[in-house]
């Protein structure tokens, strides 16, 4: 019980480092009531996606625990409809800028990068209501899903950018804004992805661009040649052994997915990709913490050091 109740109050202290390093201002505008700040909404919303609650939930739980409440410099709790409307309005470029924060709290210099996508479901309807539409309409599945595709630190297991798509395109688009993003938080040594990624053009913007490492696995088919000065140096010397980090970011979605949940409960499509990219944000602080609390079992135990 007392690990457990560190563990939320390392987490929530780290929430709120993280918004004040991410330099949030106090306020939303000039004119607003100036009785909550965004940092303390934003505090809401991610203890909220850690327990997998609603609104009305989180501030229920919220209102019994007064530890948490002074952490987040809280006096009295807000009205759940007051943290839903925070959330409509929150900008997602500074959700960005958040988790651009929980990423540097690893310490990562040099980064070996993971990319790889994934789909959380759209739709919060039961199974058993999905397969009686399944049936009804006579074998045709209309799948509802957004795909949220990440870039991974391999060492650290930390989401380093993140880009959510509704539309179902290709993957090999996402490479370079991926890469991009990440390339402003940490040193990129090595980017490794998979099939989907193969291009050429991905290929030489890695290589030449990022000047860093490309291990992309290539897309053959039969009786087909290969293309692409690049992308026959990887059919010739393929990394084997590289490409097997790659399974990392396989690590982190099914971490994600048993944690935090697969579905995603806001309507609009504007909401559900601030939805994913709040799940990233919590998916760092979780490991965050998590990593700080082992090292200190670990040096509490093997190295007998009272801390």
């Amino acid at each position: 019980m007392e690990n457990s109740e560190n563990r939320l109050i390392k987490l929530t202290k780290a929430i709120v480092k993280v918004c004040r390093n991410a330099r949030i201002p106090l306020y939303s505008c000039r004119k607003s009531k100036h009785v909550y700040k965004q940092r303390q909404h934003v505090s809401i919303i991610c203890l909220m996606k850690y327990f997998r609650l609603h609104y009305r939930s989180i501030v229920q739980l919220l209102e019994m625990t007064p530890a948490l409440k002074t952490i987040m410099g809280l006096k009295r709790m807000p009205h759940y409809t007051t943290v839903q409307k925070f959330f409509r309005r929150f900008n997602p470029s500074t959700m960005e800028s958040i988790l651009r924060q929980t990423a540097k709290m690893f310490g990562i210099s040099e980064s070996t990068l993971a990319i790889d996508s994934s789909g959380f479901s759209s739709n919060c309807a039961s199974r058993y209501y999905m397969m009686i539409k399944y049936r009804q309409s006579k074998g045709v599945w209309r799948a509802s899903y957004i795909k949220n595709a990440l870039s991974v630190d391999t060492e650290s297991h930390a989401v380093i950018s993140v880009m959510p798509r509704k539309i179902h395109t290709s993957d090999y688009m996402d490479l370079i804004p991926l890469a991009n993003r990440s390339k402003k938080v940490v040193g990129i040594k090595t980017v490794v992805a998979d099939r989907g990624y193969d291009s050429e053009e991905n290929n030489r913007f890695v290589r030449y661009k990022m000047k860093a490492r490309n291990v992309i696995r290539v897309r053959r088919r039969m009786c087909k040649r290969v293309n692409g000065r690049l992308r026959k140096e990887a059919v010739m010397d393929f990394d084997w052994g590289t490409y097997g980090r790659r399974n990392m970011v396989e690590t982190v979605f099914s971490l994600i997915k048993r944690k935090f949940g697969d579905t995603l409960y806001s309507r609009s499509l504007r909401l559900q990709k601030k939805e994913l990219k709040l799940l990233c944000i919590v998916y760092n602080l979780h490991r965050y913490v998590s990593c700080f609390v082992f090292e200190l079992c670990f040096l509490r135990s093997h190295l007998n050091i009272v801390l």
